[in-house]
């Protein structure tokens, strides 16, 4: 009987010994990002027949994890990395156009014209001449600059995207790599609970860059898709590869690539959110010059509205004449060359040529600057764009910027209350608890004293049932 006594004594110090390890680990690990609190789970070892009372043990850990909660979390940073994406592109875009500066595009274009103003008051000064010369080199550097800074952010883009792809594969590797090791666990051991934290944070990054869905089978493994297609598939995993291409209609576009190790099999992917998403996104519509689509193409607009410019004010200018131009027909010269920002400049007609700027309708008449009120009517007249004035035009493009910018910054703080409200369930369900820790500290302590002391009785017994036989 006190044997029986002794062996019960010795499962209930290794079980509340185990349970106090269980409960310190919790403590211990507080500040731990994804740490999942763990609970002992108590069962009763079966007695023999004919034997009474039972030991006890720790059958198991729980896991205090809801996979339905880490969904919703992986969902909502998905859709935050991407606004946040849309937001740091925009405001980088509105600050090209620096229209709240002296050098913005809106005040070059009203020096521009106060310049021509000023000409048509006094077409024969050379010097104000020259000032229109200035103010126009002025403007088309400037678009030259909105058209190679588009440009640059858009390679950046690309960049960005291809690091995103390398990182994201080794993510999906590395997922691959836990899934391996946690079919070699028992269910529910502390080996199986650290892998799954480690599974869910691995997870979280891979949904930050794209719109991922989760699954975990019997074995614990966890299975990941997107847009229907399989990623990781327990310890199979599949790579992307992200590629440019020009399409028929000349557009330059990156596809990502889902293919096999042994490239036997190969699935273009297309996404809708995720940093790598919206990166992709930018770099293949917003910022495409070629865009075809009905949707929002920056450049495509700078272009259309650069080779209106260039073709009004060149028409206006074709049948102009200079001050040394002293008889017909006009020598036809052209104000600006080329069509599209990143092109636009004086034409070398005109160019440090103050004296062949036909700012007259008729030879030899240096007083006249019939052309030049043409050229100033331009500033008033709603021909670019979708009917805008040029200032106009500017200012709408910055509106739509400034739209676009709104939405995605109200969007991207709205999923940032949502994802810090989940993280708070999240934190209640999964988190330690320090005044809970303690209690059950002082629970399992008190527990593990009470039995040492039943062991200490049982001891006794056993050393007066010795005494007794001898």
């Amino acid at each position: 009987m006190s044997l029986r006594a002794l062996q019960i004594v010795r499962s209930g110090l290794l079980a509340h010994q185990g349970a106090i390890d269980i409960t310190s680990g919790n403590v211990a690990n507080v500040n731990t990002p994804g740490y999942t609190r763990r609970r002992p789970h108590l069962s009763t070892f079966v007695p023999e027949p004919g034997h009474t009372g039972s030991g006890v043990q720790i059958s198991t850990l729980v896991e205090f994890r809801n996979r339905y909660l880490d969904a919703q979390i992986r969902g909502v940073l998905t859709r935050q990395l991407g606004r946040q994406t849309d937001e740091l592109l925009l405001q980088r875009l509105m600050a090209l156009f620096g229209d709240s500066t002296e050098g913005g595009v809106s005040a070059l274009f009203q020096r521009f014209f106060d310049a021509v103003q000023q000409v048509v008051l006094q077409p024969e000064d050379v010097a104000l001449r020259e000032l229109v010369l200035q103010r126009a080199d002025q403007l088309a550097s400037t678009f030259r600059r909105l058209g190679a800074d588009i440009e640059a952010v858009r390679s950046e883009l690309l960049g960005q995207a291809q690091q995103r792809v390398g990182e994201l594969n080794r993510l999906l590797h590395r997922v691959a790599h836990l899934n391996a090791q946690r079919a070699l666990v028992p269910e529910g051991s502390e080996a199986a609970i650290a892998l799954a934290d480690e599974q869910t944070r691995l997870v979280e990054q891979i949904a930050r860059l794209i719109p991922v869905t989760a699954t975990v089978d019997a074995r614990g493994m966890i299975n990941l898709a997107v847009a229907g297609h399989m990623l990781v598939s327990g310890v199979a995993v599949l790579s992307l590869q992200l590629r440019t291409l020009t399409t028929a209609a000349g557009e330059h576009h990156a596809q990502l690539w889902l293919h096999s190790p042994a490239g036997e099999a190969e699935t273009e992917l297309s996404l809708d959110d995720g940093e790598l998403g919206r990166l992709l996104e930018h770099y293949n519509v917003t910022l495409d010059p070629q865009e075809r689509s009905a949707a929002f193409s920056l450049p495509r607009q700078l272009d259309r509205f650069v080779a209106q410019w260039v073709e009004r004010v060149n028409g206006i200018f074709s049948g102009g004449y200079g001050l040394d131009d002293g008889a017909a027909p006009p020598p036809g010269r052209r104000f600006f060359e080329g069509t599209r920002a990143a092109t636009l400049r004086l034409s070398a007609d005109v160019a440090a040529r103050p004296r062949a700027l036909p700012l007259s309708d008729k030879p030899g008449e240096p007083g006249n600057a019939v052309i030049a009120q043409r050229l100033l009517a331009l500033a008033e007249l709603p021909i670019f764009g979708d009917g805008q004035t040029p200032q106009g035009f500017i200012a709408g493009v910055m509106s739509c910027l400034g739209e676009l910018l709104s939405a995605a910054q109200q969007q991207r703080e709205w999923l940032q209350a949502s994802f810090q409200q989940l993280q708070a369930q999240r934190q209640m369900l999964s988190g330690v608890n320090l005044d809970e820790e303690a209690a059950n500290l002082v629970r399992y302590q008190k527990a593990y004293e009470a039995v040492a002391r039943v062991g200490t009785v049982a001891a006794s017994l056993l050393e007066t049932l010795i005494r007794m036989g001898t």
